[in-house]
């Protein structure tokens, strides 16, 4: 993907999971939310995930796994391209053939707007994306993150750490705090701790189902792992890590506020990296810091925890509206997606009467605005 491409090129769908997550696997940007795994969990979520493929010859050169949905009462479809496309987007060319390629697919999808969010650094490279016609827009991820180099042994990645860090990981350890993959029947205990966690520190999380989900379909491939850390027979923390291809994430974590002082939460962390390094990951992303790093973020704690383990600060160019429909991507946006967002929330939390709620808004805003566009 170094390499600057030139014609002829052509664009294809794949439909071979070997052939696309080859692709994806090798490429330096490439990253889990775009492996085929990735798309079959959300294809069970009410999403349809197609693999766009851009080729030279026999080489897949460029690729964006897109995840669509229908939205309600007919007004359209929405896209969406997690940490992608996968492309060399210091080559103009690929940048180009690209959006072109996204865009014949948001027509003939009818897609009233496509979102895309790709593993690229922020600088220069954001000024050439808004070029193309792109509309920055909202993060659904983090933007910010730190990047944990595996490829050192593991006595130099302790080394790089900060020291409050490595002492807690090794007090942790000779406490007797233990950290093994979870079996089948641990996700409910691991799920209850997380619901605690996110109650206390205020964070939205999915179903014990979706989670149940995505390790059916990640574990068996090897692609992920719950971990779990106990001492005697209390659970004080767990995290669920992927691994594929060059990188390694940690996305979803918890801890218990029993036996604090064990420092659970920085072993399991470590073991985490521990097992993607096994995999033959050489990056351990730890998903997620606030852009701005001043102690009034609110996640400035997660910051000060995470820089602890030596990592590389990152920030990535965000995401970016591939608009279709301009009429309907405003309802879209000023009035559905926020409560799209508190429906899926409160669906998370047992909670099921939103259908009216959702529909009701988006029926008065279309009404006022007029008659959609048509392509």
């Amino acid at each position: 993907m170094n390499a600057v491409v030139s014609p002829p090129v052509a664009r294809r769908l794949v439909n071979d999971r070997t052939e696309w997550n080859r692709f994806v696997a090798a490429a330096p940007n490439g990253h889990i939310l775009q492996s085929w795994e990735w798309g079959e969990i959300k294809e069970q979520t009410g999403w349809e995930a197609i693999r766009l493929a851009i080729t030279s010859g026999s080489d897949i050169v460029a690729g964006a796994q897109i995840l669509l949905r229908n939205l309600p009462l007919g007004l359209g479809r929405l896209a969406y391209v997690p940490k992608g496309p996968i492309l060399d987007w210091h080559d103009p060319f690929l940048r180009d053939e690209m959006l072109a390629s996204l865009r014949q697919l948001a027509i003939d999808r009818d897609v009233i707007s496509l979102k895309i969010e790709p593993e690229a650094i922020d600088g220069p490279l954001t000024g050439k994306i808004r070029a193309l016609g792109l509309a920055p827009s909202t993060p659904v991820q983090l933007r910010s993150t730190i990047l944990v180099d595996l490829t050192a042994t593991e006595e130099d990645m302790l080394a790089r750490q900060k020291q409050k860090t490595r002492y807690n990981i090794r007090l942790a350890g000779k406490k007797g705090v233990t950290v093994s993959e979870a079996g089948a029947n641990e996700l409910d205990e691991w799920y209850d701790m997380h619901a605690a966690t996110a109650a206390r520190d205020g964070f939205v999380i999915h179903s014990l189902d979706y989670y149940r989900l995505v390790l059916d379909v990640m574990r068996p491939r090897g692609m992920g792992t719950l971990l779990l850390a106990r001492h005697d027979d209390d659970l004080l923390a767990g995290i669920v890590v992927f691994a594929f291809g060059q990188k390694a994430q940690y996305m979803y974590g918890a801890s218990s506020n029993t036996k604090r002082n064990l420092m659970a939460p920085y072993l399991v962390q470590w073991e985490g990296m521990v097992w993607a390094k096994a995999r033959g990951a050489s990056i351990y992303d730890l998903w997620g810091i606030p852009d701005r790093l001043e102690e009034d973020e609110d996640l400035w704690g997660v910051y000060r925890h995470k820089r602890g383990y030596g990592g590389e600060i990152v920030r990535y160019v965000g995401a970016f509206d591939l608009v279709q429909s301009p009429l309907r991507h405003a309802a879209l946006e000023r009035v559905a997606r926020p409560v799209f967002k508190q429906a899926a929330h409160l669906k998370a939390h047992g909670l099921r009467r939103v259908r009216q709620m959702a529909f009701r808004p988006v029926t008065n805003l279309v009404k006022r605005a007029g008659k959609p566009e048509t392509k």
